[in-house]
C-alpha cells in the first residue's frame, strides 16, 4: 500500500513537471520559431510573465552551444569556432530583442522588475562567454593563423571582430582582475538599467496640456488633431503634448509660441535631473565603475573596452 501511495506521487510529480515544461515549451517556441508572416512576434500569444522564463531557457541553451564550442575535440577552425559562435544565442537574441523594444516603448511596473530581475543574469552570461578560456583559445589559435587561411573580406572582418571583442571584454585579464571585471559589468548592467527607467520614466511623466487655440499657433492640422486625441486617450479636455518624438519634435518645429517651445525644450533636456527620478547620483557610479575599468584595462585598452560597448549598444 505504501509502495502504491509513494508510486502515485512520483507519478504526480513527473506529470506536473512535464506539463509545466511544456508549457515553458510552447512559450519559447512563440518566441523563436514565430508562425506568423514574415516571422513576425504573435505578442497576442504571449504574457508579460512568459519573458522571465522565456529568457532564461535562452540563456541555458546558449550556454549548452557555447559549451560545446568551446570543449570541441576537434582543431579549432574558422567553421567550428567562430562561424558556430557567430550562429549560437539566436534564441536569447530573439527574446532580448523583443522584450528590450518593449520595454523602452511601452514600459511598465511589471517589466521594469522583469528587467531588473534578468539583468544580472545575463550580465553573468555575457561574462561566461568572453571569459571561458577554452573559448578564447580557440579564437586565438584561428586568429593567430588568419594569414594561411584565405578568408574573404567578410569572413576576415568578422574573425578579427570576434577576437577583438573577447579582447575588449576581458579575455586577457588575469585571474584575479577577471573576477574584478565581473564585479563592476554586473554593477554596471544594473545602474545602466536604472538610468534608463529613470529617464523613460521622467520623460512619461511630462504634459503640456493647452486648453486654448492661441496655444496652437503655427501647428499643422495633423498635429493639433493627434494632440487632442492623445488628452482624450487620458481624459482631459484640450490639447496634450509631451517628450515623446512625434509630440517633442513637431511641436518645436511648427510653433510660433516662443515661450511653449522653450518650456518643452528645457523640459527634454533636464529629464531625469530631479525629482523621482533623479539619475545624478547613478551618473556619479556609473562614472565611478567606469574609471575602475579604465585603471583594469589600462587607458589604451579600456579605450577599446568602451568602443566595443557603443558598438554592441548600437547594433
Amino acid at each position: 500500500m505504501k509502495k502504491n501511495i509513494a508510486f502515485f506521487f512520483i507519478n504526480l510529480l513527473f506529470i506536473s513537471f512535464c506539463m509545466a515544461t511544456e508549457k515553458q515549451n510552447k512559450t519559447y517556441e512563440v518566441f523563436v520559431h514565430s508562425t506568423a508572416p514574415m516571422g513576425a512576434i504573435s505578442f497576442d500569444k504571449i504574457k508579460t510573465s512568459d519573458y522571465l522564463p522565456a529568457m532564461r531557457e535562452a540563456i541555458a541553451d546558449h550556454k549548452k552551444e557555447i559549451d560545446a564550442i568551446a570543449n570541441n575535440p576537434e582543431k579549432p577552425t574558422f567553421e567550428n569556432t567562430i562561424v558556430a559562435l557567430e550562429k549560437s544565442g539566436f534564441a536569447l537574441s530573439r527574446i532580448q530583442y523583443v522584450f528590450y523594444n518593449l520595454l523602452s516603448a511601452e514600459s511598465n511596473d511589471e517589466l521594469n522588475a522583469i528587467a531588473e530581475e534578468i539583468a544580472p543574469e545575463e550580465s553573468e552570461h555575457s561574462n561566461n562567454i568572453f571569459l571561458n578560456e577554452k573559448l578564447f583559445n580557440r579564437i586565438k589559435i584561428v586568429f593567430e593563423q588568419k594569414e594561411t587561411r584565405n578568408l574573404d573580406v567578410e569572413d576576415a572582418k568578422l574573425l578579427e571582430d570576434t577576437y577583438l571583442s573577447f579582447v575588449r571584454r576581458g579575455a586577457n585579464l588575469t585571474d584575479e582582475k577577471k573576477e574584478i571585471y565581473r564585479r563592476i559589468s554586473k554593477e554596471l548592467s544594473l545602474l545602466d538599467l536604472q538610468f534608463a527607467q529613470n529617464v523613460l520614466k521622467s520623460t512619461n511623466a511630462f504634459e503640456l496640456l493647452l486648453t486654448e487655440k492661441e496655444e496652437l499657433a503655427g501647428l499643422p492640422d495633423d498635429i493639433i488633431l493627434a494632440a487632442k486625441e492623445k488628452a482624450e486617450n487620458k481624459g482631459k479636455k484640450g490639447y496634450l503634448f509631451d517628450l515623446s518624438y512625434p509630440s517633442y519634435v513637431p511641436f518645436l518645429k511648427y510653433s510660433s509660441r516662443r515661450d511653449l517651445r522653450e518650456h518643452l525644450y528645457k523640459a527634454y533636456n533636464t529629464k531625469a535631473l530631479n525629482g523621482d527620478w533623479d539619475n545624478c547620483e547613478n551618473v556619479k557610479k556609473i562614472v565611478n565603475l567606469r574609471l575602475q575599468l579604465a585603471q583594469l584595462f589600462g587607458e589604451k585598452d579600456y579605450a577599446s573596452y568602451v568602443l566595443s560597448r557603443r558598438m554592441a549598444e548600437n547594433s
